[in-house]
């Protein structure tokens, strides 16, 4: 009989030979973890040829992979996510949830500049421009606030159409009528977390800036 197939036969050597196929910088100190609880179990009496070893093991091994595939699936979906629609809220409860699996951290900076670049450019604008977000908390309360003035603008508009009032012309004069300077300041700042390419398709025209808030 081949030595080696005896020798896999009793779960302590089957699991330590499973583990020395284990390499890799992702994986590496998973594997000490798991030789190190082998042997501590040995030590302290479990005999070699407890087959709980091997279960315990395998169960272990199976639980760590599902564990990172869904991370690195979640590192590349997150990466997809977009703002549909007026729905923000959910929008934050799916990038949140997202964040999270993928092992993020929603006060990062790499987390915050992908949330924003997920959200509408004139709603992100306007949250640099009156409130300097700097948090996870902050970001998302000075989203919803913005996203909530923006759909009562929207209805008033819409309704103000519908009974011949106030037109989407005088709605932009009262609108920028708030700070004749805030404008250009809030547009500058907001520029400054997008790419080159993006400053020069969004950053400089002023109907671009304030259309969210008249459509």
């Amino acid at each position: 009989m081949n030595p080696h197939v005896e020798q896999l036969a009793i779960p302590y050597q089957r699991s330590m030979t499973f583990l020395s196929y284990i390499r890799g910088p992702l994986v590496n100190d998973w594997v000490e973890e798991q030789a190190q609880w082998l042997i501590d179990q040995t030590m302290g009496g479990v005999p070699h040829a407890e087959e709980n070893l091997w279960r315990t093991i395998e169960t272990r091994f199976r639980q760590a992979y599902t564990d990172t595939a869904e991370k690195q699936k979640a590192q590349h979906n997150i990466r997809d996510l977009k703002m549909k629609g007026d729905n923000l809220d959910s929008f934050i409860a799916q990038f949140a949830t997202t964040a999270k699996k993928a092992g993020y951290d929603l006060d990062g900076e790499a987390t915050l500049d992908v949330f924003q670049r997920a959200l509408p450019f004139k709603l992100v604008a306007n949250c640099v421009k009156f409130d300097h977000p700097v948090t996870w908390n902050d970001w998302t309360a000075s989203a919803q606030k913005h996203q909530q003035e923006y759909i009562f603008f929207k209805e008033r508009v819409r309704g103000n159409d519908r009974r011949g009032g106030a037109s989407k012309p005088q709605w932009r004069n009262a609108l920028n009528s708030r700070n004749p300077n805030a404008m250009d300041i809030g547009r500058t700042r907001a520029c400054a977390t997008f790419t080159d390419e993006e400053k020069r398709q969004r950053c400089y025209d002023p109907d671009t800036f304030f259309h969210f808030l008249l459509t």
